[in-house]
């Protein structure tokens, strides 16, 4: 997830929601992180991907990294927050106070069934990560001022729903995002559906409640096609901790030449 309202998307995310591995997996959005792990290590590993790709609005987070850093020389992380991106710049530099992703990466590790080290992952993520710069979705270019040629590959995940404040800025902010992919490239994008806010900290943000017909409609709109989904709703439950998340969106797409 990336940053929006007041929500402390830095470190105070990570240990929220991160600190502890099993928690997280049991969350009130029921299995849902642990599912959108699944989908990333599925795109990456039963796919054909290489050479250059960006994430947009990494947040403080590195999940979603673990898995395409085997197979892409260059990857650039991304978001508006300037506390989540200190978070991913501690790790990269290995500071000791850095938050703790190793348990993450041993996970990925046994979905690939690998007996590769952890600390040769964590080496292999950090040589790959060749940049964290400042995005802003609603923006022509959102990685303003600096500018990219294309990427290949494209991951963005819990972003634009955080980002932007209705339907019309959400639909622009797929244009603009679809600037830094290479036509014929891939877009692996993973969503809340339904969501209207999300509390962290003891603080609320407000989030863009979206159906799977609205983004899917979006994105064909914006030229994507082979839109591949998968859809997950989310558990019954009485009260809601960290958001009221009606479900999960995720899929991929190809940039039309």
């Amino acid at each position: 997830m990336t940053t929006g309202g007041k929500v402390p998307w830095g470190r105070e995310y990570l240990e929220e929601l991160f600190g502890t591995f099993e928690e997280d997996i049991t969350s009130d959005e029921g299995e849902g992180s642990m599912k959108s792990m699944e989908f990333f290590h599925d795109v990456f590993n039963t796919g054909s991907y290489g050479g250059r790709l960006i994430d947009i609005g990494s947040g403080s987070t590195l999940y979603q990294v673990i898995s395409a850093s085997r197979f892409f020389s260059e990857i650039v992380c991304s978001d508006y927050s300037k506390d989540a991106r200190a978070e991913i710049e501690k790790w990269l530099k290995k500071d000791g106070t850095a938050f703790d992703w190793t348990e993450y990466f041993q996970y990925f590790i046994e979905l690939e069934g690998s007996s590769e080290k952890i600390e040769d992952r964590e080496q292999q993520l950090r040589h790959a990560v060749k940049a964290v710069v400042h995005c802003d979705v609603l923006q022509p270019n959102p990685t303003h001022p600096l500018t990219f040629d294309p990427f290949d590959v494209m991951i963005s995940a819990y972003c634009l729903e955080v980002a932007c404040p209705d339907r019309p800025s959400y639909a622009k902010a797929v244009a603009n995002i679809s600037t830094l992919l290479k036509p014929g490239g891939t877009i692996v994008f993973e969503s809340y559906i339904g969501a209207t806010f999300a509390v962290i900290g003891g603080a609320k943000a407000k989030l863009l409640p979206v159906e799977v017909d609205f983004v899917v409609q979006t994105f064909k709109e914006a030229g994507f096609s082979d839109i591949q989904t998968v859809y997950y709703p989310s558990p019954e439950r009485s009260e809601f901790k960290v958001t009221d998340v009606k479900g999960m969106l995720f899929f991929t797409a190809k940039k039309s030449s």
